[in-house]
């Protein structure tokens, strides 16, 4: 009698684990299907398409290559002439880019954007932020639920290679470029950081 009830039951194990056998392998097919028929039956794609707005900012370079300054010295200079206000560093391109970027990194200020081929620093920056003090709890309830105390606007920081070297133009949203206002107080920001970063070179 025992031996047919572990008969028995052997054989039920056996038909469990049985199905149990083809479930997994009916899940892994699903799981992992067969490539190979994928492929044959693919479709080839079209090709992708450059849109008109970026093919025309990377037609136009703003760095040529045949201008690059004979000597490096690695100074910053402002000037102000008849194209207006701007930095003139004496570097390579690669340098200025990342000492720029540096500038206003160390400034704090928000950075929401740098394209390298169109040479551009897209930022947010605001003049007259304050720094955020520890205040009461009434104080701390105004700063989060009152108005935004900070009005940063868009702002463009633009390198463009001459033959004197890298000049770095401050520009609104549209790409006009700026020598008064917040535009020339951002610039006058970056000279005093720059030449820092220089003398400490």
């Amino acid at each position: 009698m025992s031996f047919n009830l572990s008969l028995i039951s052997g054989m039920k194990l056996s038909k469990i684990s049985l199905i149990f056998s083809v479930t997994l392998v009916t899940a892994c097919s699903s799981f992992f299907p067969d490539k190979e028929k994928d492929y044959i039956y693919s479709k080839e794609t079209a090709a992708l398409e450059m849109p008109p707005n970026l093919s025309e900012e990377q037609s136009a370079d703003p760095l040529p290559i045949d201008t690059t300054p004979s000597a490096l010295t690695n100074t910053v200079e402002f000037i102000q002439d008849n194209e207006g206000s701007y930095l003139l560093i004496n570097s390579s391109f690669a340098h200025v880019w990342r000492v720029t970027g540096k500038a206003l990194t160390e400034r704090s200020i928000e950075i929401t954007d740098k394209i390298r081929s169109t040479a551009t620093y897209y930022v947010q920056y605001d003049p007259d932020v304050q720094n955020v003090k520890d205040g009461s709890f009434w104080d701390e309830l105004v700063f989060f639920f009152g108005d935004d105390p900070n009005q940063e606007k868009p702002y463009q920081v633009f390198l463009q290679q001459s033959e004197q070297g890298i000049r770095i133009f401050v520009r609104d949203e549209e790409g006009n470029n700026l020598s008064e206002g917040n535009g020339l107080h951002l610039l006058n920001l970056l000279f005093d950081t720059i030449k820092k970063d220089f003398a400490t070179d």
